[in-house]
């Protein structure tokens, strides 16, 4: 098992963390897991195919695969906004302003 914590500790390592998102970050909940899965006293209940599918998986997200497969032609928003935009929209600050106003 140690190989596998091993793989998916680097791969992690070159998985961002959103600091805008605190409590709500992919990278950090993935972190979270792998230390509960892998870190854990049960894992001899962990499948070796299961965990090498979802290295693979993660794998392709953080190398943007299916993003240099499907280039996107337009840079444009369902909303309207700029990525940039919509990243300070759904931050944890924003969230918070929101919710005060209510």
């Amino acid at each position: 098992m140690s190989q596998h914590y091993k793989k998916f500790l680097s791969l992690l390592e070159r998985w961002p963390i959103d600091k805008s998102k605190v409590g709500r970050d992919l990278g950090q909940y993935l972190r979270d897991q792998l230390t509960a899965v892998l870190g854990s006293s049960n894992i001899i209940a962990v499948k070796d195919d299961r965990l090498n599918r979802q290295f693979r998986s993660l794998e392709n997200i953080v190398n943007d695969v299916n993003a240099h497969r499907y280039p996107r032609t337009l840079n444009s928003t369902a909303t309207g906004l700029s990525g940039e935009q919509c990243r300070e929209v759904l931050s944890t600050e924003f969230l918070q302003i929101l919710q005060k106003k209510d």
